[in-house]
């Protein structure tokens, strides 16, 4: 057994706290390697921690990509759960911007990113739980959502997004020794995950109007 072997039932107790990237169902693979000059020669925590984040990044981009989207007016949004009722899927996970959850109040205060504390970005991190009669959905913020306070935008998802059980369980940590520093290697699969999501648009249509006008006119 090497020393990563000795590591993988702490990483794996640890990941398996993470709802949204763990245990997804795996559609397909996609092969995943990482590279750095360390001085020493033993387990790297910190190359860990930045696979997992690149792997968070990929994740979080191919459910943009697999989105369906709806578009909500403002003043008719009244209440997140209303919303999910009316979907065809039901939500496990949302992700949130600082937008949607300031302008539309779905439930928590946004924490500060980062605190030195942390293993993870905070970002990784549950905020809170969205409850209402069987449902139970965990809310998680997202820095990669691009939005603004006029046209705010959340994902409602219905499983997990990524596999990293199955990324630790295929795993490769390696270590070439150099003159004054060595090479850490970590090889591995990350998946692309069966599941549904909706993006959520709430906009107000008032204000992108006015937008729309006032671009036309500087136009001309």
């Amino acid at each position: 057994m090497n020393e990563f072997d000795t590591h993988k039932k702490t990483l794996e107790d640890f990941l398996q706290s993470i709802d949204f990237i763990y245990s997804g169902d795996v559609i397909s693979s996609t092969e995943k390697k990482i590279v750095e000059k360390i001085k020493h020669s033993s387990f790297s925590a910190s190359l860990f921690r930045k696979l997992v984040i690149e792997i968070y990044d990929y994740s979080i981009q191919n459910m943009f990509g697999k989105s369906k989207e709806i578009v909500v007016h403002r003043n008719s949004f009244k209440d997140i759960y209303e919303l999910m009722d009316s979907l065809q899927i039901n939500p496990k996970l949302i992700f949130y911007s600082t937008n949607s959850n300031l302008n539309l109040q779905l439930g928590s205060h946004i924490l500060e990113e980062e605190d030195g504390h942390t293993y993870l970005p905070t970002y990784f991190n549950r905020r809170f739980k969205l409850m209402s009669y069987n449902r139970e959905v965990s809310a998680y913020y997202c820095p990669s959502i691009l939005d603004d306070v006029d046209d705010c935008h959340f994902y409602l998802v219905d499983k997990p997004i990524q596999s990293m059980v199955w990324s630790l369980q295929n795993m490769e940590y390696s270590i070439s020794k150099g003159f004054s520093s060595n090479e850490h290697r970590i090889k591995t699969s990350i998946y692309d995950c069966d599941y549904e999501v909706y993006k959520i648009r709430v906009v107000n249509t008032q204000k992108l109007r006015e937008d729309k006008i006032n671009s036309i006119l500087n136009e001309n």
